[in-house]
């Protein structure tokens, strides 16, 4: 496996891990001294037991991110934007009430949430553009690529970004308009999950090409 496979398969792992670790060790071991709101977001979870695991998953998925060089200038471009957004959102922690506010600059918790806001942003729609519209570029003609491995994973990226981006617009949607609990959560989850698989098919865990 070449370098370049195996760092794809890194990224997709620890998009993949850090929703399910949170969650259990958040209810298996802390459910009686976390914060009511622990669960609301992924974000959150910084003010959990699991905040070793939001910070240290994130922070290395945004630093393999950084490294990421991909096939062309846009995948270099939005690698970057991705990795860079990673670093943000875990640097400036999304704010809680209640809970003691810490973040990189130790500046204000309000101005710091809306820097994770827009860290959060650019990490989710970077991997969407990258996902959805650069894993699935080939040389080759759309008749050329008919019935072949590479036809079924470029379906299978784009039916992952359509998910990440369902799953992350009901999820905010459902939470700041109908109030129902737990749906940022989720929502990032599953669309953690969409990630995950795509870059671990990139990596060449799925649908690979036939000898």
């Amino acid at each position: 496996m070449s370098d370049m496979k195996r760092l794809r398969n890194t990224i997709g792992i620890l998009g993949m891990l850090l929703p399910v670790l949170s969650l259990f060790f958040i209810l298996v071991f802390g459910r009686d001294v976390h914060f009511p709101d622990v669960l609301d977001s992924i974000s959150a979870t910084h003010y959990s037991n699991a905040y070793l695991l939001f910070e240290g998953l994130v922070f290395g998925t945004g630093l393999f991110l950084l490294h990421y060089s991909g096939y062309n200038l846009a995948d270099r471009i939005l690698s970057i934007i991705a990795g860079i957004g990673a670093l943000t959102l875990t640097l400036f922690p999304t704010r809680m009430g209640g809970a003691t506010h810490r973040n990189f600059l130790m500046i204000d918790a309000d101005i710091a949430n809306i820097i994770h806001g827009i860290g959060a942003f650019a990490f989710f729609a970077a991997l969407f553009v990258i996902i959805t519209f650069q894993f699935p570029k080939s040389n080759k003609t759309s008749t050329e690529l008919q019935g072949t491995q590479k036809a079924k994973r470029n379906t299978l990226y784009r039916i992952c970004g359509i998910v990440m981006a369902v799953f992350l617009i009901l999820g905010f949607g459902l939470a700041w308009y109908a109030s129902i609990p737990y749906t940022i959560f989720i929502g990032e989850g599953l669309a953690l999950w969409a990630f995950g698989i795509a870059w671990l098919t990139k990596g060449g865990l799925f649908f690979k090409d036939k000898e």
